[in-house]
């Protein structure tokens, strides 16, 4: 007989929301957070290996589409593949996530389980109205992050 009352168990186990990693990613001592909008400028990137390398820290990255906490985030299959290679090339040891649906608690869950020395984000300009009916990832992870957080345009 059918239980309406319960949960359903899963079959099948939650896929990986790892998409790429250098090999040694997992033996880091050390995290840098990387929150990378698809649309940020090179800047962005830039400065957090910059800061991965200054801190001898892995580079943990979580690539998503809109800071809205509103809908999905989902990229381009060419974007993903393009961002792995700039840190492959990047030489510090890394992890590619695609996002989750909700990215703020996806970036607060990698820097709380790495015990992260700082939370880069890349940012854009939104008007204070927009944020208040769209909501914003970035402001979540600002307000409830436990280590220093980078906004970058």
């Amino acid at each position: 007989m059918t239980d309406f009352y319960s949960s359903p168990r899963q079959s099948y186990p939650a896929p990986s929301l790892r998409v790429a990693a250098s090999e040694n990613v997992d033996d880091a001592a050390r995290t840098v957070v990387l929150a990378y909008r698809s649309d940020s400028g090179p800047t962005v990137l830039e400065r957090a290996v910059r800061i991965a390398r200054r801190e001898d820290a892995a580079l943990r990255t979580v690539l998503y589409a809109t800071d809205s906490t509103a809908g999905p985030s989902t990229n381009a299959m060419a974007q993903t593949k393009d961002l792995a290679r700039q840190l492959v090339e990047s030489g510090v040891e890394f992890e590619l996530q695609r996002a989750d649906s909700d990215v703020a608690s996806q970036v607060l869950g990698l820097a709380e389980e790495f015990d992260a020395e700082m939370i880069v984000m890349s940012s854009r300009r939104r008007s204070p109205v927009m944020k208040l009916f769209l909501g914003s990832s970035a402001q979540r992870v600002i307000l409830e992050a436990e280590c220093p957080v980078l906004m970058v345009k």
